[in-house]
Parts: C-alpha cells; structure tokens; sequence
C-alpha cells in the first residue's frame, strides 16, 4: 500500500485574497494515478482549482493543484527577470 503526502503553500494575490499551491506526492507499491485522483478530489472538494500532470507521462508519482491561478497578476515573461535561481 502507498502514501500519499502532500507540500502546500499559500500565495498572497495582488487583490488582496490568497490562493494555494499543493504538491502532492505519491510512494510506496500500487497505481499512483488512483491514490492521487482520490487525494485531489478529496483535497479540491467543490472548489475551483486547475490540475497540472507531468506532460510526458513519465511521472505519475507527483501531482500539482493551484487554486486562484487566473487572479494571478499576469506579465510577459522576461529571461532577464524570470528564473528559477532565488
């Protein structure tokens, strides 16, 4: 049987509310995609929040779901500026 565990941050929004940021990671035997489905759906409930998936399919262990992404202040992207280095 597997574990599901999960890393979650809140982030403030420029409008003055807050949205959230959770990782949820999977390990341990058995089908990863079943553990983490149930694991959102219990997490997002009723509430509106977007599912990202690794694109490739080579990693079913890990799934991101951010809440509030559209009142994220939006801006073109800068290389100069954008990075993931702190």
């Amino acid at each position: 049987m597997g574990k599901v565990k999960i890393q979650e941050s809140t982030i403030q929004l420029e409008s003055g509310g807050k949205g959230k940021i959770a990782v949820f990671l999977y390990s341990g035997e058995g089908d990863p995609v079943i553990a983490l489905d149930e694991a959102v759906k219990k997490y997002v409930g009723h509430e509106p929040a977007s599912q990202f998936i690794d694109i490739n399919s080579d990693n079913p262990w890990v799934t991101l779901v951010i809440s509030e992404i559209n009142e994220m202040v939006q801006v073109d992207f800068d290389p100069l500026k954008h990075h993931l280095a702190i």
